[in-house]
């Protein structure tokens, strides 16, 4: 998934928790993406912000937080979290772990502005 569709993918959660709650501008979005997905901040921000004219969106700031990705080390099978594609496991320094989840993408919260009418 591109930046593009990441934002057009957040665009349309934002529209339709605006339909849903009656708000009529979003001062901001705050954004949980996992680590295993590999885009642009910059790129996704500017995206975000020119996908968002003329919506309840526009001029809205997106706040990114980069979620660290589960690993299970297939040596002792030990569950860990680690921002690396490899890295040996905490417990028993095993070499070889697989990457388990990481492709998360939730809209933590929505500021609105209580003034827009």
């Amino acid at each position: 998934m591109d930046e593009r569709e990441l934002a057009n993918h957040v665009l349309e959660i934002v529209d339709q928790t605006a339909y849903r709650i009656s708000a009529r501008r979003i001062l901001a979005v705050h954004l949980a993406v996992g680590g295993r997905r590999v885009f642009d901040l910059n790129r996704l921000r500017d995206t975000f912000r020119k996908c968002a004219l003329g919506t309840v969106a526009e001029g809205a700031a997106l706040f990114v937080k980069v979620l660290p990705v589960r690993h299970r080390c297939q040596g002792c099978g030990n569950n860990f979290e680690a921002f690396n594609r490899e890295c040996p496991c905490p417990e028993c320094g095993h070499p070889h772990t697989e990457m388990i989840g990481g492709e998360e993408l939730r809209v933590l919260d929505m500021e609105l502005d209580d003034d827009a009418a």
